[in-house]
């Protein structure tokens, strides 16, 4: 097969990504027929930096480097310690869970889950215990467009 016919073949994505910061939480192995997989819960943070507001993901952790991080948060989770860390989320989809136990037992809630590709940095407590190399691939910043003139019919 020619490089034009395999290049033709080739499925394109649009790709959704959450960026964000949050709480780890309820992070457990999974184990099926099929093989294992990590998944947790993040309670992104976000509005008001005095009052911040939380939503939940769900998700399951995609990745050697991501599940070796996480693995080594489990004894700081399994302590209640406050876990914060830095994400990148994909494919998000939302759905409903059932509450199982305390007083709304029973109850419904939303869920956002989504495959978590990505862990910038993480805090255990106040001490930063682990921040990603930044990438060689990173683009510059494009030089700025203050003085550029445009045409009168610029879009």
């Amino acid at each position: 097969m020619s490089q034009a016919t395999a290049t033709q073949n080739q499925t394109n994505y649009f790709n959704l990504h959450v960026d964000g910061l949050g709480y780890l939480s309820h992070l457990r192995e999974i184990t099926t027929a099929n093989g294992s997989f990590l998944t947790c819960v993040i309670n992104a943070l976000h509005g008001s930096t005095e009052k911040p507001d939380y939503t939940r993901f769900d998700v399951t952790v995609s990745g050697k480097e991501a599940s070796g991080l996480l693995r080594r948060c489990q004894k700081a989770v399994d302590e209640e310690k406050k876990v914060l860390l830095g994400f990148k989320l994909s494919n998000l989809t939302a759905d409903v869970f059932t509450l199982t136990k305390g007083d709304h037992a029973g109850e419904t809630r939303p869920t956002l889950k989504a495959r978590l590709i990505k862990i910038s940095w993480i805090k255990v407590g106040q001490e930063m215990v682990y921040k990603a190399e930044k990438s060689a691939s990173t683009p510059e910043a494009p030089p700025s467009n203050a003085n550029k003139q445009y045409p009168d019919n610029a879009f």
